[in-house]
């Protein structure tokens, strides 16, 4: 299970190194389902995800080199491409920034994942980061983002 809120930021933090380059191509996008593969710095995934906000199912598994480069051709038309950067707070939270590259440049998001949902309805980001919390706004998923590019 995932469960993550995500906000669009203004721009990056101060401070924040060690990116980690992705690359992410969707294999099905449906209603209740969403199947992906990820190249996240040289260590690759197979996803797949059920529909929702804040929480959802979610299972990960690792995958060879080979079986992403052999699907990857299937996603054309519905990837993202982005640098991560990680941040742990003090209260064990990990705070991921997300700066997109490509079709999708100019587009920063922060996620955060929590153990359960009353923990993510209590979060409030800290104060120096500036931006809008868009859990809710379905535009702002990865898939939605991959088909459709950045909401205006």
């Amino acid at each position: 299970m995932e469960i993550e809120k995500k906000y669009k930021l203004i721009n990056l933090p101060s401070g924040l190194e060690n990116g980690e380059h992705i690359d992410q191509g969707y294999l099905l996008i449906s209603k209740w389902l969403e199947i992906r593969i990820r190249d996240k710095a040289g260590q690759y995934f197979l996803t797949f995800k059920g529909n929702g906000t804040i929480s959802r199912m979610e299972l990960e598994f690792r995958i060879p080199k080979w079986i992403f480069w052999f699907t990857w051709p299937w996603t054309k038309g519905r990837r993202i491409e982005k640098i991560r950067y990680s941040k742990r707070m003090a209260n064990g939270l990990v705070l991921e920034f997300d700066k997109y590259l490509g079709s999708l440049a100019g587009l920063i998001i922060l996620e955060v994942e929590f153990p359960d949902e009353v923990s993510a309805n209590r979060f409030i980001y800290p104060e120096d980061i500036r931006g809008v919390d868009v859990t809710y706004d379905k535009r702002y998923k990865n898939k939605n983002l991959a088909l459709n590019g950045i909401p205006e």
